[in-house]
């Protein structure tokens, strides 16, 4: 049986089988964050959730801290995609 990416049951990273991209000191959970307003910035590969709608974001190019947005401005500049969603704490 081929290892899973991401270990829904224990919110765990295989940062092996993504590329080992994961760099923000090779955390287990992935960055949670509030809502599509909040600033972002991280790497590559990195997985963030959304807690107020629910969507698990997947960071599609490195975001330099300097260049740190809302995740609603970087989706619509194409450096995040969102994945898949589930009932948020506001649902």
């Amino acid at each position: 049986m081929r290892p899973k990416s991401y270990d829904i049951s224990r919110g765990e990273i295989n940062g092996e089988i993504i590329g080992g991209k994961l760099r923000r000191g090779v955390v287990s959970l992935p960055p949670i964050l509030e809502d599509k307003s909040s600033i972002f910035w991280g790497y590559e590969g990195e997985l963030v959730v959304l807690k107020s709608s629910g969507v698990i974001c997947l960071v599609l190019e490195d975001i330099a801290k300097n260049d740190a947005n809302t995740i609603e401005n970087l989706k619509a500049n194409n450096k995040i995609m969102y994945l898949s969603s589930f009932i948020g704490k506001d649902e």
